[in-house]
């Protein structure tokens, strides 16, 4: 019986180190029925050194690839490279939020889904469970889509590429509706000066903003680049937002040169 549950394709996730044994990876995976499709690597010490794996950017990458391309990601050495047993589990509750799993050791071995590592990890995630599933019933009943789905509906009309994109008003309008349900599931959202001023009087508003959405209504930093973007407002060199350019935002990669 293998232990990769029903997905071929999966996502390596380690420090250099683990990296540099890509073929030994491969190898290994390939006697589980699985396929690296990609590796993603940080500097040893990295993801433990932080209390918060969204601060390490190739973590937060290696999610959003996992979580599009439908992908499980491998941890090979889990607690040499992540550093902390916290790590493993939220690792573990985001992905399976998205219907994925963390597979972890030489065995690639799915993280536990109903239970858990511990007494208190088995606790967390029922718990975790019992409330997205609440959440969710909540949402089908009145008829939400998901706020993916709202953010991608919102922002459909600024391809101007597509020539049945929706009009510019609907689509300020559907943003307007993202923005005041988040505001109404997370609190107020920080205000934005305006798109043409100058650079340093833009840059503290806008980390305030991307953190916003990140840290406080749940967002992943490439939404939360879609939804900068449909702003106005763009980088300070004049570029869209992506996702590294969001989690340098957040991190303060910009703080040093707001200040100059």
């Amino acid at each position: 019986m293998t232990a990769v549950i029903k997905q071929d394709a999966i996502i390596v996730l380690g420090d250099h180190e683990t990296g540099r044994r890509a073929d030994v990876l491969a190898e290994k995976a390939a006697e589980h029925g699985a396929v690296i499709a990609e590796i993603h690597t940080f500097d040893p010490g990295r993801a433990g050194s932080h209390d918060d794996l969204a601060q390490v950017d190739v973590v937060a990458t290696a999610m959003s690839r996992a979580i599009c391309t439908k992908a499980n990601i491998w941890v090979p050495f889990p607690m040499q490279d992540l550093g902390r047993e916290q790590h493993v589990r939220r690792l573990s509750l985001v992905l399976q939020r998205h219907g994925l799993n963390l597979l972890m050791g030489q065995g690639l071995w799915p993280c536990p889904i109903t239970g858990g590592m511990n007494e208190a990890d088995f606790a967390l995630r029922r718990e975790v469970q019992a409330v997205d599933d609440l959440d969710h019933a909540a949402l089908a009943a009145v008829g939400f889509t998901t706020l993916g789905e709202e953010i991608e509906l919102a922002l459909a009309g600024t391809c101007t590429a597509q020539p049945m994109a929706t009009p510019a008003h609907q689509t300020m309008e559907r943003l307007s509706e993202v923005l005041d349900h988040l505001e109404l599931e997370c609190g107020p959202r920080p205000m934005l000066p305006a798109a043409t001023a100058a650079w340093p009087e833009r840059q503290p508003a806008l980390k305030c903003y991307a953190t916003w959405l990140v840290s406080c209504c749940g967002l992943t930093q490439t939404d939360a680049a879609k939804l900068i973007n449909a702003s106005g407002h763009r980088t300070s060199q004049g570029r869209i937002w992506q996702q590294a350019t969001v989690s340098a935002l957040i991190n303060g990669r910009y703080d040093r040169g707001a200040a100059a």
